[in-house]
């Protein structure tokens, strides 16, 4: 019953946000469509029910969450299943401004192409790059990292180098250092070459 109740939170949650409607369907996250579906609300919450929610979905970038601080956030949301209050406020929340960041540049790309990369059925490459890049800006940049994520450390090294000229070749310099002083197993862009690739998306012009 408590995940049924769960269940019901994350629908009342994603439909009180006009934008996840698409020819009145949303988008689905169980394990097998992954959010590459628009289903009915209805037969969404059938098969979170039946097949379980995809795997490390914690924020639920792509029906308009963007940051989840802590647990108790996500239980003030999923226990709730009428509380706008509380989805505002999750809403609005703006503890993360890399991940802001991210849907900042998600929007704007929905002004300026026909179709939308986030209520296409099947996302494109463009959608799947965004996608790609709200993970990062969650995902911390080691396992026991809490002051930075993937994507806050290489556009913190990317605004390093614009400020102060440094050349390609010397940026790779400084990762090649910083990764030889980061944990084994740190997720930070190996070169400048990956890291462009990655923040492509975002437009920055670096």
């Amino acid at each position: 019953m408590d995940y049924c109740n769960g269940v019901q939170g994350f629908i009342n949650f994603t439909i009180f946000i006009p934008r996840n409607f698409t020819d009145c369907n949303i988008r689905c996250l169980c394990r097998k469509c992954k959010n590459k579906k628009l289903l009915h609300q209805d037969v969404v919450m059938i098969y979170i029910l039946t097949k379980g929610f995809m795997e490390d979905y914690m924020c639920w970038y792509a029906h308009g969450e963007l940051f989840v601080p802590n647990e108790s956030m996500v239980e003030r949301v999923v226990g709730s299943t009428s509380s706008a209050s509380n989805m505002d406020e999750v809403i609005n929340d703006n503890s993360n401004p890399y991940m802001n960041m991210v849907m900042d540049a998600m929007r704007m790309n929905e002004d300026n192409v026909s179709e939308c990369p986030i209520i296409e059925k099947e996302p494109n490459a463009d959608a799947a790059r965004f996608f790609d890049l709200l993970k990062d800006s969650d995902e911390s940049l080691w396992d026991a990292c809490t002051n930075h994520s993937k994507l806050s450390a290489v556009a913190q090294v990317f605004t390093i180098k614009s400020d102060h000229g440094f050349s390609e070749a010397g940026y790779d310099k400084i990762i090649e250092w910083a990764i030889s002083i980061l944990p084994k197993g740190n997720r930070l862009k190996e070169n400048f070459c990956a890291a462009k690739s990655m923040m492509k998306p975002l437009g920055l012009g670096y």
